[in-house]
Parts: structure tokens; C-alpha cells; sequence
């Protein structure tokens, strides 16, 4: 169990040998099979998601097209 940014978060291993974080609080924030995406993604959470994107494509799907 590793404690990150001044006790904001902490980092540990599961049993199923991934990665999750909690806040001071408690609360999970995310989980990963990496340590490091662990650690980035939990402080993205902390922070409002500052560094990261989303894109709509206006792709889509449907039965039709799968045939």
C-alpha cells in the first residue's frame, strides 16, 4: 500500500493482482493491471479530469450492419 500526493490517495495491490486506489476517505476511485495507469487516473479523478479528452465520432452500430 503506497500513499501519493500528501495522503490524498493511496495505491495497492488486490488479490487478483491488479491495482486500485482509494481516497483519504475511502471512497475507490479507479483500478488497473498497471500500477502506474493506477496512479495517473486516480489523480486525473482528484483533479476534475484536467488532462484528459473525450471525443464523439457519431459512429454507430446496428443489427443491420452486423449481417
Amino acid at each position: 500500500m503506497e500513499i501519493h500526493d500528501d495522503g490524498a490517495f493511496t495505491v495497492y495491490k488486490t488479490r487478483w493482482k491488479t491495482w486500485a486506489s482509494r481516497d483519504k476517505e475511502g471512497n475507490d476511485l479507479c483500478s488497473s493491471l498497471d500500477k502506474d495507469a493506477c496512479i495517473f487516473w486516480a489523480r486525473e479523478h482528484l483533479n476534475g479530469f484536467a488532462n484528459s479528452y473525450m471525443t464523439v465520432t457519431n459512429t454507430s452500430i446496428t443489427t443491420d450492419s452486423l449481417k
